[in-house]
């Protein structure tokens, strides 16, 4: 009988062992469509038996010693590294495509048009100064710029408030995986330590999360003995077993502007990322946003300086009889050209004449009131110089406003015009200027000019038909500029600007393209060591049932063998 039960024992093994793997391929099958799942794989292993007659042992059968995870770490980490490089590329290129649909340069109705408007209708006011149609369509193209110009930069730091929100939700996102990280570290330690395997379903689930965290930052894994799984970021700790470091962000002002600065809950240290969203997230604000208000900025200070310098020596149709200049000084009694005094560019050693007109005889004169910037001595201050106004041309009254800003009023029945400004302080204090602001955010018609088209300096000596100031600011559009230190024109650097952005945002999208090639790539040799295959697991389906099914007639044989020996024992 010991025989028998032994080959009964022997059929009963293989019963529940075979059992066992149905069960694990089943399990696998009914996985096939679920992300991230692990196939796993039922190992079996020969038990050691009694002997038989001449001391063969043939073996006890067999047991379903462990089910096996299919997993590759080395290959894990790869793709994670991937899959964070694919989201921080594709943060950054949607960042840039949404700058060059803001900018939208290939359209009629872009920036470098309204440029190109601008500055033609001051070369229809060369030809016709005295139009009053003329003069009021430079006045309109000036104000469609110059709201095109604040627009743009609004839209710009809305791009960089929607960045910092999206910084701010990714941080919080990372922060609840984490979490959850932590919570499944702690569960499969507690499962594992009890001696019921590995638990496959737990691991699955983490390794998810995991993938999904590197999505969203680079991160590096060390598995711990007891299971657990500790996440650094850098060289930071973030999860340590079922202990989490969050991250999480302060709203501080960088170079003027509320940004969101990443730091790390726990001792407010500012936090370093490398790849993933996070990364491309900063990048695409830090770099690409805040270059591109920058460019506008220094688009609109080049546009507001070259102009005005112009302007600020020319003649309109009649004079002032009372002006303010549009700029105010940090401190009046300091050199025009003092770096630290609120310039929006830097006026030179030169001088200007201010010509005085009796409005009932017509009578005209002309005074020059140097501008003494050499640095030798005692230069020109705001104060000095409404002084020498003062002193130095009758009729005409300056005086330092309480703001400091240069005013100038004519006596009773005079007016004033300017002409021959070497120095350029006439436009840098914003006095007879076109624009006023210093840059995009900030540029306007100056307020002495709107609804005042007469007042457009078009003439350089005042005469009729004079269109030659005009001219020199329609020429602005080719001309060198003198703000730009690299010979470019006012276009000459939009449009290199432009071409530069689209340079960028090219190289970007093919980031995007290459990341994912590389993504794809490594996908599909995941999916060859650790996805569920179909026709794999039909055949392994079909191997374990019909080894079930010999377990199960070796059973039969022994039941009727048994049987049978109790038959001859009655």
């Amino acid at each position: 009988m010991g025989l028998v039960n032994s080959a009964l024992q022997i059929g009963k093994s293989a019963l529940l062992a075979y059992q066992g793997g149905l069960q694990v391929i089943g399990n696998n099958i009914a996985n096939v469509g679920t992300d991230g799942y692990s196939r796993q794989s039922p190992s079996l292993v020969p038990q050691t038996g009694a002997y038989v007659n001449d001391g063969y042992h043939p073996g006890g059968g067999v047991t379903l010693a462990e089910v096996r995870r299919n997993v590759d770490e080395a290959l894990n980490v790869r793709l994670r590294t991937a899959m964070g490089d694919e989201k921080g590329a594709l943060a950054e290129q949607t960042a840039l495509a949404s700058l060059e649909s803001l900018f939208n340069a290939l359209s009629d109705v872009d920036l470098s048009s309204q440029l190109n408007d601008f500055f033609n209708a001051w070369a229809d006011l060369q030809n016709t100064p005295e139009e009053a149609s003329t003069r009021n369509l430079v006045l309109s193209q000036g104000a469609a710029l110059t709201e095109s110009l604040t627009r743009m930069s609004g839209s710009l730091e809305n791009q960089y408030e929607a960045l910092n929100e999206q910084l701010q939700q990714t941080v919080t996102r990372v922060n609840e995986i984490a979490s959850d990280v932590a919570q499944l570290n702690l569960q499969i330690a507690t499962s594992e330590a009890s001696g019921q395997g590995t638990v496959t379903t737990l691991r699955d689930q983490r390794d998810r999360l995991l993938a999904e965290l590197s999505e969203l930052v680079a991160i590096q894994t060390r598995e711990q003995p007891d299971g657990g799984c500790n996440v650094y970021i850098g060289n930071e700790l973030l999860v340590q077993r079922e202990l989490v470091r969050e991250l999480t962000t302060s709203m501080e002002v960088v170079d003027g502007r509320q940004t969101a600065v990443l730091r790390w809950a726990d001792n407010g240290g500012q936090a370093t990322v490398w790849g993933g969203e996070l990364e491309g997230l900063v990048r695409a604000r830090d770099t690409h946003i805040v270059e591109q208000i920058d460019n506008l900025d220094r688009l609109a200070q080049v546009l507001i300086s070259d102009v005005n310098r112009i302007h600020a020596t020319g003649q309109g149709l009649e004079g002032y009889e009372r002006l303010t200049g549009s700029y105010s000084l940090s401190d009046p009694a300091l050199a025009l050209n003092a770096a630290d005094n609120g310039m929006i560019y830097m006026p030179e050693n030169g001088g200007f004449l201010v010509t005085v007109i009796n409005a009932t005889t017509g009578l005209q004169e002309t005074t020059r009131i140097e501008v003494d910037l050499d640095g030798v001595g005692a230069d020109t201050t705001l104060n000095s110089l409404a002084a020498d106004i003062t002193a130095q041309v009758a009729n005409l009254t300056a005086s330092v406003t309480t703001d400091n800003r240069l005013q100038l009023e004519a006596g009773s029945g005079y007016a004033f015009t300017f002409s021959d400004d070497s120095s350029g302080a006439l436009g840098a204090l914003g006095v007879n200027a076109f624009f006023s602001g210093q840059g995009a955010k900030t540029i306007a018609l100056d307020d002495n000019i709107v609804d005042q088209p007469q007042r457009l300096a078009a003439a350089v000596t005042g005469l009729p038909g004079d269109g030659t100031n005009a001219g020199q600011i329609a020429g602005l559009a080719s001309s060198a500029s003198r703000s730009l230190n690299n010979g470019q024109s006012v276009m000459d650097y939009y449009n290199g600007v432009m071409a530069e952005l689209a340079s960028t945002s090219a190289a970007a999208e093919n980031a995007v393209e290459a990341a994912d090639v590389i993504s794809r790539s490594l996908e599909a040799q995941w999916e060859a060591t650790s996805g569920v295959s179909l026709d794999e697991e039909t055949l392994q389906l079909m191997r374990y049932q019909r080894a079930f099914q010999g377990a199960a007639r070796v059973v039969t044989v022994v039941d009727e063998l048994i049987q049978q020996l109790l038959a001859m024992a009655r």
